[in-house]
């Protein structure tokens, strides 16, 4: 089950019933300000159970500014990543509570399955994990979930994962 949420140009009475009673959760228009679209979707994702409710300000938060290659950590440490690990990271922050599969983070990687080796993934995984072992803070896991790929789990339950383009 997936939340959906509008984005309109114009404020219209008839959009928004329109948009709700179409199956939209939530209706927003521009100009929207990022912590009001932040509020939203983490509302959205608490009311469909995919994202816990965190408590007050114990979540730990991790960003990933994809440009320039930087993880930083709750501790604001920041750990320096190649184009790879960060396309992985990328896929994996994308798909919180979701594990990722092999072919997945491949294709993240512009490879097909077909033709490089999955466990190309696995290296890229482990020097990730080795840079994650140098932070004296928080730490997250990149857990394998047999069968079925990857997950990326925080210390705390409440942990969130941003990727951020800019």
């Amino acid at each position: 089950m997936l939340g959906i949420v509008v984005i309109a140009e114009n404020f219209e009475k008839a959009n928004h019933a329109k948009a709700l009673d179409d199956g939209a959760d939530y209706f927003l228009h521009k100009p929207i300000k990022d912590s009001i679209l932040l509020a939203t979707v983490r509302s959205c994702l608490r009311r469909l159970h995919i994202f816990p409710a965190p408590a007050l300000d114990t979540h730990e938060a991790w960003r990933l500014y994809r440009h320039n290659g930087i993880l930083v950590s709750p501790g604001n440490e920041r750990i320096t990543l190649s184009d790879r690990e960060c396309a992985v990271l990328t896929t994996l922050f994308l798909s919180p509570h979701v594990p990722v599969s092999s072919e997945s983070l491949l294709h993240a990687l512009n490879m097909a399955a077909d033709i490089f080796d999955p466990h190309r993934i696995d290296t890229i995984i482990y020097r990730i994990r080795k840079k994650l072992e140098r932070l004296s803070g928080s730490k997250f896991e990149i857990r394998n979930i047999y069968g079925k790929g990857f997950i990326c789990v925080g210390a705390k339950e409440s942990a969130i994962f941003y990727v951020w383009d800019g």
